[in-house]
């Protein structure tokens, strides 16, 4: 076998003296320029709950479409072939399950979904009511609409909470 030598490394010019303070130069700053600010005023999700449900469902398997217009239906759901359709009407609460009935009603007649986001400032519950179910177990308050008291109902609505909502509310699109 061959013996080889190694080579001491080679000085590339330059020497570096642990003790010599190294200069700093300041760089010139870039004039900072204005941001554009967005226009809010063309967006109707402002409070994201559209966007919260349509990824709910997306991950259970379902198509989901954000609706143009801010009265009505907030998003409408699908299934995968795009061949049944459910529109869904989204409503974030604090204390109990509260719509108008003016906007629950059309949803009856078309088989639709009441999602309901409830916030008590710390935990938020999603639930999924299918629309004729919800006006039967609803409570009447007049002017003030319709509520579902979760409380008093809160077996009942276990099965309509959360991924297993989805599941039993959209069933027909699902299966």
């Amino acid at each position: 076998m061959a013996k080889t030598k190694t080579k001491p490394a080679k000085n590339r010019g330059y020497k570096v003296d642990d003790d010599e303070p190294i200069p700093v130069v300041p760089l010139p700053l870039d004039p900072v320029a204005p941001v554009r600010q967005r226009d809010t005023g063309m967006v109707l999700d402002m409070e994201g709950l559209g966007g919260e449900v349509a990824s709910a469902l997306i991950v259970n398997g379902l198509r989901a479409y954000l609706s143009v217009v801010n009265k009505g239906v907030n998003l409408v759901a699908c299934d995968r072939a795009h061949t049944a359709f459910v529109p869904v009407k989204i409503e974030a609460c604090k204390v109990g399950l509260d719509i108008k009935r003016d906007e629950a009603k059309p949803l009856v007649e078309a088989h639709g979904v009441l999602a309901f986001l409830l916030d008590d400032g710390g935990e938020r519950w999603s639930y999924y009511l299918p629309a004729p179910e919800f006006m039967e177990m609803a409570e009447d308050r007049g002017e003030s609409g319709l509520r579902l008291d979760v409380d008093d109902h809160a077996k009942w609505l276990e099965k309509y909470e959360g991924h297993a909502g989805i599941k039993r509310a959209f069933a027909k699109l699902l299966g």
